[in-house]
């Protein structure tokens, strides 16, 4: 979309550029033309856009005959008929369609000099400098950077940016389990609909939920540090399976866990390769028991998680692409695999 409104601001050599300056804009700017209520659904949606991309467009005036005096961005005021009303600028007689050039001429700006004290800001414009042989281009303003158009500028400008986390190469990884990855980004994000979270509801939505324990260990009610391993079920089941990852030091805590795993030296090694896959797929199946025993009424003891837990660890490394290192070899061999093929990925 952004694409179409700088094809229109730059009054690209098309059939369909011209086709809105003719039949959608008539002599009027794209920045303040009005929506018909008969618009059809994309030219409502260019123009619902307008004040999240007008800012980011600058023109670089040359010869000036080209940018819009009221309703570009030449300036560092930004555009002028922000402050400068319509009712202003023909009183004046201007035209709503002039140029820079229709304004400026002879290295002075023809508006009246009562602008001046009216709009102080006016005093700002004195230093504009023009080149009459160039034309004048549009730029993408991204702070302070100026570019050309092209998507991965307005992508990286528009996108809705956040602090990266340190555990995100715990949670994404080449060869990961996808299901299990997804589950690793709500606990990381504290996402996943925990007992804990229910109770903050209002008394009318809660009604006898105040009734509620963790269906692993029948004492606290659930959240996600009680899950992710302080009950006494799920805290069996990691010491029973931590040290199939070389975690047996690491508590049954999930800060500690997370903490562990973000301070290993070389995420592509194949032993933290393991350890990745084995929290990951064990905080899945902890969650998965949960559900069964709130849902479904099936238990199953800690032992058989852990089975459930190793197959599917054994079955992923079955068929992952890892080189065929030393280090490799014994850790399938610790996973009771012996075939092992080539690969390009892993360490």
């Amino acid at each position: 979309m952004t694409s179409h409104i700088w094809s229109i601001v730059s009054k690209r050599d098309s059939l369909w550029v011209d086709w809105v300056y003719s039949y959608r804009l008539k002599g009027k700017s794209f920045w303040v033309c009005k929506t018909p209520s008969n618009s059809c659904w994309s030219w409502r949606k260019l123009t619902q856009l307008r004040p999240l991309i007008r800012r980011h467009i600058l023109s670089e005036v040359s010869n000036s005959v080209n940018t819009s005096a009221w309703f570009d961005t030449w300036n560092d005021l930004g555009p002028l008929g922000d402050f400068l009303s319509s009712r202003v600028i023909t009183d004046a007689d201007f035209r709503l369609e002039d140029s820079v050039a229709d304004v400026y001429s002879n290295g002075a700006w023809r508006w009246p000099t009562a602008w001046r004290d009216l709009f102080p800001v006016l005093i700002q414009t004195d230093q504009v400098l023009l080149d009459p042989l160039k034309n004048d281009r549009l730029l993408w303003k991204d702070g302070d950077d100026l570019n050309g158009f092209s998507t991965s500028w307005v992508w990286h400008s528009l996108r809705h940016k956040e602090p990266e986390v340190n555990w995100c190469s715990i949670v994404w990884f080449a060869q990961c389990i996808p299901r299990h990855a997804f589950m690793m980004w709500l606990i990381m994000k504290r996402k996943l609909l925990t007992q804990d979270k229910i109770l903050q509801w209002d008394l009318s939505r809660r009604k006898n939920m105040n009734m509620m324990c963790c269906l692993l260990c029948f004492e606290d009610f659930d959240s996600h540090p009680h899950l992710f391993f302080e009950c006494k079920y799920s805290s069996q089941v990691w010491t029973q399976i931590r040290d199939r990852g070389g975690m047996n030091s690491v508590c049954p805590r999930w800060s500690e866990i997370v903490s562990w795993l973000c301070a290993l030296p070389n995420h592509k090694r194949a032993d933290t390769y393991v350890a990745k896959l084995l929290v990951a797929a064990t905080a899945y199946n902890i969650w998965q028991e949960r559900n069964a025993r709130l849902f479904k009424i099936q238990l199953r003891p800690p032992e058989t998680v852990c089975d459930v837990i190793i197959k599917i660890i054994r079955y992923k490394l079955m068929g992952a692409k890892l080189k065929d290192t030393g280090r490799v070899r014994k850790i399938l061999e610790e996973w009771e695999i012996h075939a092992h093929k080539d690969g390009d990925d892993g360490g």
